[in-house]
């Protein structure tokens, strides 16, 4: 689908508006990457972003199908308790 750079730049920021769980916003990411480069129109990665914000109940379905074409990276990174001696 070709949107306009303004349509793609909304996109991107409704994202952070609109998805406050930072665990949620990778996966939305990582998805629509797969998506777009499995499809390769220009658009997709905007247009899945879209799609998925207003479907979160589609999130972890489609993450099964295109998760594993894009490097899973969480936006927080998880800490570990270090043991002391």
């Amino acid at each position: 689908m070709k949107l306009t750079k303004e349509q793609k730049d909304s996109i991107k920021n409704e994202l952070f508006t609109k998805v406050k769980n930072p665990e949620t916003r990778s996966k939305i990411l990582t998805i629509a990457y797969g998506f777009a480069h499995e499809n390769g129109e220009d658009g997709d990665l905007e247009s899945m972003v879209s799609y998925l914000m207003d479907n979160k109940d589609k999130i972890d379905e489609l993450f099964n199908e295109f998760g594993m074409s894009a490097p899973y990276i969480s936006e927080v990174e998880k800490t570990t308790k270090k043991e002391t001696k």
